[in-house]
């Protein structure tokens, strides 16, 4: 195997200097049509969202059937259950949690705001932040009315319902800042906006799939924001299974990369990440309302090696 490995660097460095050059020169090209290609299917991605609209997307998916919290078996109070497990297991901790593309909705810190002293949402799109900063300024213009969710996440922490508005204080009081964030780029959020160790855990709903282009893309932004995480810190990772579109208003159909388990599982190792728990909705025939062709719901809880 030595004698080989020396005669074909021994035939390499005897190739004229034209080919040589030519081959490298086809390398290269390669490569920047390569990266073209994925810089041109992201921003063909953000183009896709220049018509969302947070009220519209709010009443598809945050009002019932999907967010009917008499029945165990609707998607809301599944996930909410999920996040309140995850967040009151005893290993997370830590001072800061970090929203991953928050959207305009607030259901996956409601546990969490609990367990860190300074929480910090983010989103892409400035109209979702303004969405946040409605609620969070308490102007009374937020789109969705979040007491029932705050009611159930108080209910599951045995407090009782009427202890929302406790929660709904400490959520605003715990809120640090509303950023924006590109997870396609190395570095996703601007420099100096958190501490260098980075957070202690990440939550991150329905965001990387709903964003990337193909599945390559999903992967290396789920290596981006890893690189917002502390070593041994926490992922908690919300996202659709077997989706290929959603609509992010009227009008506005957004394509989504059609995940399976496995797929997950696999970018989260290649990643370095550890699973620590993986668990699976599949939607009722009543809860396919047409806004989406999601087939499930996967939930992972991770830990940063």
């Amino acid at each position: 195997m030595q004698v080989a490995a020396e005669s074909r660097v021994t035939w390499d460095s005897q190739k004229p200097r034209e080919l040589r050059e030519r081959e490298e020169s086809e390398v290269m090209e390669n490569k920047g049509v390569k990266e073209k290609t994925m810089e041109d299917g992201v921003a063909a991605m953000a183009a896709c969202y220049a018509g969302f609209d947070p009220a519209a997307y709010l009443q598809y998916n945050y009002t019932a059937p999907r967010a009917d919290f008499t029945r165990r078996d609707s998607i809301v109070p599944w996930k909410l259950g999920c996040l309140h497990r995850a967040f009151t297991e005893g290993d997370i901790s830590g001072g800061l949690l970090v929203d991953v593309g928050s959207g305009p909705t607030l259901y996956q810190v409601l546990s969490g705001c609990e367990i860190f002293e300074r929480l910090v949402l983010t989103d892409f799109l400035e109209v979702n932040r303004r969405e946040l900063k409605r609620w969070l300024q308490d102007q009374g213009k937020s789109s969705l009315d979040w007491t029932p969710y705050l009611q159930h996440v108080c209910k599951l922490e045995g407090r009782g319902a009427l202890a929302w508005s406790e929660k709904a204080s400490r959520l605003r009081a715990v809120v640090s800042d509303v950023l924006p964030i590109d997870v396609h780029r190395p570095q996703p959020l601007a420099p100096g906006a958190l501490p260098s160790p980075g957070a202690d855990c990440l939550v991150s709903c329905f965001c990387l799939e709903s964003v990337s282009p193909d599945l390559d893309a999903f992967t290396r932004a789920l290596g981006h924001i890893g690189g917002l995480l502390r070593p041994k810190g926490h992922l908690i990772l919300i996202g659709a299974l077997g989706e290929s579109f959603y609509q992010g208003g009227p009008g506005v159909q957004i394509p989504v990369v059609p995940l399976d388990e496995a797929q997950v599982c696999s970018s989260l190792k290649q990643n370095g990440f550890t699973l620590m728990r993986l668990e699976v909705y599949v939607l009722p025939d009543d809860m396919r309302v047409g806004v989406d062709d999601v087939s499930g719901i996967f939930f992972v809880k991770a830990r940063k090696e």
